[in-house]
């Protein structure tokens, strides 16, 4: 088994939003037991995709087209960044960016390691 990390998450997430991607779920309780747990404000105070950490390998469910879908029809702008430190995929580094006007790129990074100055 492996988890990930949530790294960057900048995408705000309105009310409207936030119900829609409740109502995205394939069933009731799949990721949120109630629409007011689909968000989660972070540290600049904007109300953003709450992603649960206890889920591991599961905490990012953006690469399903049912949620994507709604973030395209709500012209999200940002970034949303994940990154994994353990486990076969240990060093990946991956997220999603909108673009303000419906469209979504997917992400890839890395971490460069370099010698400290101090």
């Amino acid at each position: 088994m492996w988890s990930i990390g949530e790294l960057k998450n900048t995408v705000e997430i309105s009310e409207t939003c936030a119900q829609d991607l409740f109502h995205a779920q394939a069933f009731p309780e799949e990721l949120w037991y109630d629409v007011t747990e689909v968000t989660i404000e972070n540290r600049e105070g904007v109300r953003v995709l709450y992603f649960d950490s206890d889920h591991n390998e599961h905490m990012d469910f953006l690469h399903q087209e049912r949620f994507t879908d709604v973030f395209s029809r709500h012209n999200a702008r940002g970034e949303i960044c994940f990154g994994s430190l353990d486990g076969d995929n240990a060093g990946s580094f991956w997220g999603y960016r909108f673009d303000g006007e419906g469209g979504m790129q997917k992400l890839t990074g890395s971490v460069e390691w370099a010698v400290s100055t101090t």
